[in-house]
C-alpha cells in the first residue's frame, strides 16, 4: 500500500464538514502532516499558521484547487483517512501493461 508523503499527490475521498465536502474528488499535493499546536508557514498565502492545540488529531495541509474551511482558495486541512495516495504506478498505461504480463 502506498503511503502519504509530503510532495506526493493524493485525491480527497471524504470529508466530515460541508466546507470540506466541496473538495471531495479533487487531486492535491501533500504539503505536510500538521500536529495539534504546530506552527508552520503556509505555502499558499505565506502566513504563519497554527493548527489549534485543541485539535483532536493531526491533519494534512494540502494544496491545489481546493478551499479551506474559511473559503480561502489553494489549500485545505484534511484528515489522513480522507486522502487516497496517487502514484505514477496508478496510471492507466501502467495498469494496462500489468494486465498484458
Amino acid at each position: 500500500m502506498f503511503q502519504l508523503n509530503p510532495g506526493s499527490l493524493a485525491m480527497i475521498i471524504g470529508a466530515r464538514t460541508p466546507a470540506g465536502r466541496r473538495n471531495v474528488g479533487k487531486s492535491v499535493e501533500l504539503f505536510g502532516l500538521c500536529l495539534p499546536g504546530q506552527r508552520f508557514l503556509n505555502p499558499v498565502n505565506g502566513v504563519m499558521t497554527e493548527l489549534p492545540p485543541t485539535a483532536d488529531r493531526a491533519l494534512w495541509l494540502v494544496t491545489g484547487d481546493v478551499f479551506a474551511f474559511d473559503s480561502q482558495h489553494g489549500f485545505a486541512f484534511v484528515r489522513p483517512e480522507h486522502l487516497l495516495p496517487l502514484t505514477p504506478e496508478d496510471s492507466p498505461e501502467t495498469l494496462d501493461a500489468l494486465m498484458l504480463e
